[in-house]
C-alpha cells in the first residue's frame, strides 16, 4: 500500500461527503486506502458515509476523543508507506495527491509535506509558516492586526508571504494537518500526535518533533486543496467557547513544550497570563456582542414592530 489517507470526522455534515467524493474523483496513480475515524458524530454523518463509501476503512469511537487521539487511532491502523492527514472539510483538487507523492519520492530527506490550502473562492489561506513565537498572539494568521493589515512585515514573515501561492516547493517550519503528508518511517520514529492537545496546535507540535528528528518539512503549492474551515463558523455567528479555550490551551502547551519547559521559567507564567487574558477578552467580547447588544437590538426591533433580525 502506497498511501493511507486518514480523516477524523465529527459532525461533518455534507462536507465529509464532498471530501470523500473529491478523493475518489481525483485519486493518485497508485494503491491507496481511506481510513475514516468518526468521533461519535451526532448528525448521522459517520454512519451515512460508512454506508455510502464501502471502500472506507471505518472506525467508530464511542465518544468525541478529540483530533489527536482519534487521528492516532487512524495512524495505528494505516498500512501505507505515506500517511496523509486530511480534514473532513477539505476537497482535493486534480493532481493534489500525486504532487505530494512525487515530491516525497524524489526527496528522501523530507519527512513531511503540506498542500496549499485554499478558501472556497480559491484565495490562499496562508498556512505555510515559520516556527511560532510569542509574537504570534499579535501577528498570527487569525490575529486582528493580520486581518486588518495582512501585508505587515511581521505577519508576512511568519506566514512566508514572499513565497506566493505559485512558488516551487520550499522548506517551512510547520504546515497544517488539514492536508499534511508524512512518511510512515517518520511516524514510527517520532510517534503520532501528542494527545495532551485536543485539536489546536497539535500540528505545530508534531512538525516541531519531526524537525527535531532531523527531517525536513516542505510546502508543495502544486498540491491544491480547498479547505472550507469557516463554514461551521458561518452556521453559528457566535464563536464556540470551548473552541476558544482549546485554542489558547493548545498555544500554551506548545509554548511550554518548545520554549519554556520549566514551570519556574517566568516566561511560562507570562505566556499563561497573556493567553488567559486573550481568551477571556475574546469570550467577553462575544458575550457583550451577542447577549447584551443583541438584547438591545431585539428590544429595538420589538419596539418598532420589526421582529426580523437585520441581515436575515
Amino acid at each position: 500500500m502506497e498511501l493511507s489517507i486518514i480523516i477524523v470526522n465529527y459532525n461533518g455534515g455534507m462536507l465529509v461527503d464532498a471530501c470523500l467524493e473529491s478523493i475518489y474523483a481525483h485519486p493518485p496513480a497508485t494503491a491507496f486506502e481511506v481510513v475514516l475515524i468518526d468521533n461519535a458524530s451526532t448528525d448521522g454523518s459517520g454512519a451515512r458515509v460508512h454506508a455510502a463509501f464501502p471502500a472506507l476503512r471505518y472506525i467508530a469511537n464511542d465518544s468525541n476523543a478529540g483530533l489527536a487521539r482519534a487521528f492516532n487511532k487512524g495512524l495505528a491502523a494505516a498500512q501505507g508507506r505515506y500517511l496523509l492527514a486530511l480534514d473532513n472539510d477539505t476537497r482535493i483538487l486534480p493532481g493534489a495527491l500525486q504532487s505530494l507523492l512525487d515530491f516525497m519520492d524524489a526527496h528522501p530527506d523530507v519527512g513531511a509535506t503540506g498542500s496549499l490550502l485554499l478558501n472556497p473562492d480559491l484565495t490562499p489561506q496562508r498556512t505555510f509558516r515559520r516556527k511560532p513565537s510569542a509574537l504570534n498572539a499579535v501577528f498570527g494568521r487569525r490575529s486582528l492586526i493580520t486581518r486588518l493589515w495582512p501585508s505587515n512585515p511581521l505577519s508576512s514573515r511568519y506566514l512566508m508571504s514572499e513565497k506566493g501561492e505559485t512558488a516551487d516547493p520550499f522548506e517551512v517550519d510547520w504546515v497544517s494537518t488539514a492536508a499534511l503528508m508524512v512518511r510512515h518511517d517518520v511516524y514510527t520514529s517520532v510517534g503520532g500526535l501528542d494527545e495532551d492537545f485536543f485539536v489546536y496546535w497539535v500540528d505545530a507540535d508534531w512538525c516541531a518533533r519531526i524537525r527535531a528528528g532531523s527531517w525536513k518539512i516542505f510546502a508543495v503549492p502544486a498540491s491544491r486543496v480547498i479547505h472550507d474551515e469557516n463554514l461551521k463558523a458561518r452556521r453559528r455567528a457566535r464563536r464556540n467557547v470551548r473552541m476558544l479555550i482549546d485554542f489558547h490551551r493548545g498555544a500554551y502547551l506548545y509554548y511550554r513544550k518548545n520554549h519554556a519547559r520549566s514551570a519556574l521559567n517566568p516566561m511560562a507564567w507570562i505566556a499563561l497570563i497573556g493567553l488567559s487574558l486573550r481568551a477571556g477578552s475574546m469570550i467577553g467580547w462575544d458575550y457583550l456582542k451577542f447577549e447584551i447588544l443583541g438584547r438591545f437590538a431585539a428590544h429595538g426591533r420589538a419596539a418598532t414592530g420589526n421582529s426580523t433580525p437585520r441581515g436575515r
